[in-house]
């Protein structure tokens, strides 16, 4: 038997232990699946379908309409020049209404998420970040290739400290769906709200009528646990903020619907009937995808409608755990999209039909992802961060990577400062070309990445799950001159 079989056959034994040990099994979404247009087959005679009896069909008996799903503000850009985008950021405790109830938190400029930063390639972007925390503060920009002093890393470097400003600056090369968060205390600062969207514009691509942000957190106040959810799977999720709203389109225009999973933890697999993928992260696809994968943590995806729907649909997910269970939750309704009963307008995409770059055979890194699920102590190639031995590579060298994972937990592995093209996972190369900053490296899984080592700096390359990089599971790869 070989080491994967091997390994399978642990990873099944150890699910069903903790299947047999979890009890009762978790209680069904209040949401019912239901609104006003439906059918009632609850039985309670409301005709919304939620079981609930009172009309509005949310699920929760209270009788009061559902909110509206709003945009994050957008960041005013401050300096009137063609080329450049300066923006004023203020990070500060905040409190935030989650599921009807206060909760202390964080806040940019008093919201969460953040003001959604537009800018375009070529563009000089400069944010000026004020501290008003009571604790130091960075900000990283997830997914850009910045220069190593702007990542907002404390790897050899300091935080910005309370009462303090400092300004960010670099130019932006790439287009794609990008967003910003603390990388300092990050899974405590992230979690209490601190992130947004950065929007980066490529001209050449077509412009749409409606260009919109959807931010997804996942939430489940727990006092004994000092994390809102920290497995991503028992938790209710918000959209821009908002549980279970209704978004309105106004019109059959154009769209592009970006989606940011900002969770700590937590997997989705979205479900939004009439629409195809478009672009990830790192820009548009190769070509679209009618299927959606799962967004994980870290992780963006760009939406296109090309069916009404019949005017109204639900946009669903279901939470899995990074822990191999699939689904560990029955389907929960994000939001409910209303729309004009046209089929909306589509776009001229200029999908590149681009083949994965053949992969050599050879390797260069190995990074081995390992872990104690009970603990939740975890390590890359044996070693906790910071006492770590960082890979050094020349610039401007073409490198291969190979991801292991040998523990009990999916992993989305990201690294900084550079992108990375997807060669093969467990030796399949992808359909077409997969350029990616965040992939999820499943149990028992490998993965092959080649990686342009085309920015000088000491990168940060960790889990996603932000537990586990606070956990030990992160390392530096060093870009030398």
């Amino acid at each position: 038997m070989n080491w994967r079989a091997r390994f399978s056959e642990m990873v099944s034994a150890v699910l069903i232990a903790l299947l047999v040990g979890c009890g009762e099994a978790p209680a069904a979404s209040d949401d019912g699946g239901g609104d006003a247009t439906t059918a009632d087959a609850s039985g309670d005679g409301d005709g919304d379908g939620d079981g609930d009896g009172d009309g509005d069909g949310d699920g929760d008996g209270d009788g009061e309409p559902r909110p509206a799903v709003p945009q994050p503000p957008d960041a005013e850009d401050l300096d009137p020049a063609p080329n450049v985008v300066e923006v004023a950021l203020v990070a500060a405790p905040a409190t935030l209404t989650i599921h009807g109830e206060s909760v202390d938190g964080y806040a940019y400029n008093g919201s969460t998420p953040g003001p959604t930063i537009r800018a375009k390639v070529g563009d000089t972007l400069r944010v000026q970040v004020t501290n008003d925390l009571e604790v130091p503060t960075t900000i990283h920009w997830h997914g850009l290739k910045t220069p190593w002093n702007m990542d907002g890393v404390t790897w050899k470097q300091s935080p910005i400290d309370p009462g303090a400003t400092f300004e960010y600056t670099f130019t932006l090369s790439q287009a794609g769906t990008f967003w910003y968060h603390p990388h300092f205390d990050t899974a405590r600062q992230v979690d209490l709200g601190l992130y947004g969207a950065l929007i980066v514009e490529d001209p050449a691509e077509p412009a749409v009528d409606h260009d919109w942000v959807f931010v997804m957190d996942s939430w489940a106040e727990d006092a004994n646990e000092p994390q809102h959810g920290l497995h991503g799977s028992d938790m209710r999720w918000t959209v821009n903020g908002v549980e279970d709203g209704v978004l309105e389109i106004p019109d059959a225009g154009s769209t592009r619907m970006r989606f940011v999973n900002v969770a700590n933890a937590g997997y989705l697999e979205l479900d939004w009937p009439g629409t195809r993928q478009v672009a990830a992260g790192q820009g548009v696809l190769a070509a679209p995808k009618d299927a959606l994968e799962v967004l994980v943590p870290g992780d963006r995806l760009d939406l296109e409608r090309f069916d009404a729907a019949g005017g109204s649909v639900d946009v669903t997910a279901v939470a899995s755990s990074p822990y191999g269970q699939t689904e560990v939750e029955p389907a929960q309704r994000l939001m409910t999209v209303a729309s004009p009963p046209t089929a909306p307008a589509t776009s001229a995409w200029a999908f590149s039909g681009a083949t994965p770059t053949p992969d050599p055979l050879y390797t260069d890194i190995v990074y081995s992802l390992q872990g104690d699920v009970s603990t939740d102590t975890w390590a890359i190639n044996g070693e906790q961060f910071p006492d770590i031995t960082p890979y050094a590579v020349p610039m401007s060298t073409w490198q291969v990577i190979e991801v292991r994972n040998i523990s009990f937990s999916a992993h989305p592995f990201h690294m900084h400062g550079l992108v990375m093209e997807v060669l093969s996972v467990d030796g399949e190369p992808p359909a077409v070309q997969t350029m990616v900053d965040t992939f999820n490296v499943g149990i028992a899984q490998t993965v092959r990445f080649g990686v342009l080592a085309d920015n000088e700096g000491e990168w940060m390359t960790h889990c996603h799950i932000l537990p586990h990089a606070e956990g030990g599971m992160m390392t530096v790869l060093v870009v030398a001159p």
